[in-house]
């Protein structure tokens, strides 16, 4: 094949001009293109900046409110604490004035003949430790106990015979009011 001949010269100028055109174009728009590639770069850049801010301060803001949270968690058992110690003191204070009415309900069913050597009161229950010289005598000890309107539920849990008398242990339930 023979090398194509153009007669008409103005032909050829417009084809190079075209050919000039098209390269200019596509120059042009690889710029355009590269600004707006580094134009979005930039852009993400600037958002996850703010986002890496945003999330160093909410990160802050966690640590000072699980301080806050840690001073109050402490603050609560502080206050269970205080309501354990009222509750225990309340208690104590309903133990006070029920234990000398207690003591003269005891000492009225007390005997000649008998001698208490433990007198244990616990959690509304009465353990009563003694020496009674014979079984009558602990037995009319343990109907006095039931005629007090404080103890209910007596029950004798031990008897040990000694020479100077009966070793017992009884127990009974104390009324809370």
């Amino acid at each position: 094949m023979s090398p194509r001949l153009n007669l008409l010269p103005w032909r050829e100028r417009q084809r190079v001009e075209a050919l000039r055109r098209l390269r200019r174009l596509l120059l042009g728009s690889l710029c355009v293109a590269l600004v707006g590639v580094m134009l979005v770069d930039r852009l993400a850049h600037q958002r996850l900046e703010r986002q890496v801010a945003t999330r160093l301060e909410q990160q802050a803001q966690i640590q000072a409110l699980s301080g806050q949270l840690a001073e109050l968690h402490e603050v609560q058992a502080a206050q269970a604490g205080l309501r354990a110690q009222l509750v225990a003191l309340a208690r104590l204070g309903a133990d006070q004035s029920r234990l000398p009415r207690l003591m003269a309900e005891v000492e009225g069913a007390m005997l000649q003949g008998m001698q208490l050597t433990r007198l244990d009161l616990q959690d509304g229950r009465l353990q009563v430790n003694g020496l009674a010289l014979s079984p009558a005598v602990l037995a009319q000890f343990m109907r006095g106990l039931q005629r007090s309107s404080v103890l209910h539920d007596i029950e004798l849990k031990q008897v040990v015979g000694r020479s100077e008398g009966d070793a017992f242990e009884l127990v009974a339930r104390v009324s809370p009011s």
